[in-house]
């Protein structure tokens, strides 16, 4: 019964946590963003417009909400819950703080759930992520812009979830682990596995720009080409609910590798080992505003190269390589 209150209870901190994130993520891009290009950005909702995520979710509670008189109202409504629905539920497997031991022998973590395939499972929730979008495309009334831009992000997601997950593999082949835990407790006897396999973060750090579909691989979106892409005719509060599931997103895979490449909480004793881990955390979310505010976006047929015809069978490459120096016992650096 306990366990049952426990895990009801990191639940709600969870749903807190990421509202509070999702809703201050949005400020900072904005101030960010602002800095790069030499504006303020917004200031003029609170100090330093720090109520300015507060005053933008209480209008998307109050705007209109429009249905197109075409669209299949029973999807229409489906496709923004299950848009942010699938990260939330990776991001359940997602420790906060390095586990501590109890006084009883037990080790608690600061997830809402732990096992042994934890990264099995991010991967699948990822891997369904994008079912919302496309139920967005198909469920607007034959608009277009929907339908392209749920293509481009069903395409996207499938290309690259294969990239992502065989990036991931050069780790697990050397941690033979599928356990978050086990991942940073190699690292912490080992060096970072970033020196061990660069290729392979480098794949992942793209990868996870393209899953979660963030400039320069905002393709579903492309506002310049389709508008808004597939939530074009989503507004208020439903379109809320697409943006709360791209920055989870954001915030899984940044936390996937702070742990699976910079060792997690692992760092010099000069600071406690959540302080390094959520360091690294924001640096990795501090990498997708760089981007924003920097790269032009990529042609569709340039992404789809990228992923097909170069990550593709480096990585392959990649993971023969590492396979053949655990076997004879070679240095793989």
């Amino acid at each position: 019964m306990i366990e049952v209150i426990i895990g009801i209870v990191k639940l709600l901190v969870l749903v807190a946590v990421l509202s509070v994130y999702v809703m201050y993520a949005t400020w900072y891009e904005r101030k960010v963003i602002g800095h790069m290009q030499q504006r303020i950005g917004p200031k003029r909702v609170g100090p330093y417009g720090l109520l300015q995520p507060l005053a933008d979710t209480v209008k998307s509670f109050f705007k209109e909400d429009i249905i197109p008189t075409r669209a299949d109202k029973p999807l229409f409504w489906l496709a923004p819950i299950l848009a942010p629905t699938f990260p939330f539920a990776a991001a359940a497997a997602i420790p906060f703080f390095p586990p501590i031991e109890l006084s009883n022998g037990t080790t608690f973590y600061f997830s809402v759930f732990h096992s042994n395939v934890d990264l099995l499972y991010i991967l699948a929730m990822m891997g369904l992520s994008s079912f919302g979008v496309m139920l967005a495309g198909i469920s607007s009334g034959g608009n277009k812009y929907s339908f392209i831009g749920a293509e481009r992000e069903i395409a996207q997601v499938v290309s690259y979830e294969i990239i992502l997950a065989l990036a991931l593999l050069n780790p697990i082949l050397m941690v033979q682990s599928l356990n978050l835990t086990d991942f940073v407790a190699f690292q912490q006897q080992h060096l970072w596995l970033i020196f061990y396999q660069p290729f392979a973060f480098v794949a992942f750090v793209i990868a996870m720009v393209a899953s979660a579909s963030r400039v320069p691989f905002d393709l579903p979106e492309a506002e310049n080409e389709l508008v808004a892409g597939f939530n074009t005719e989503f507004s208020g509060l439903k379109m809320a609910m697409f943006f709360f599931g791209q920055y989870v997103t954001i915030f899984v895979v940044s936390a996937l590798a702070a742990i699976i490449f910079l060792g997690g909480w692992s760092g010099p004793a000069i600071l406690p080992g959540f302080v390094w881990y959520w360091l690294k955390v924001l640096l990795f979310i501090f990498m997708f505003t760089w981007f924003w505010g920097t790269f032009p976006r990529y042609r569709y047929d340039q992404l789809m190269d990228i992923a097909w015809k170069k990550l593709l069978p480096l990585l392959v490459l990649n993971i023969l390589w590492t396979g053949f120096a655990l076997i004879v016992h070679m240095p793989i650096i």
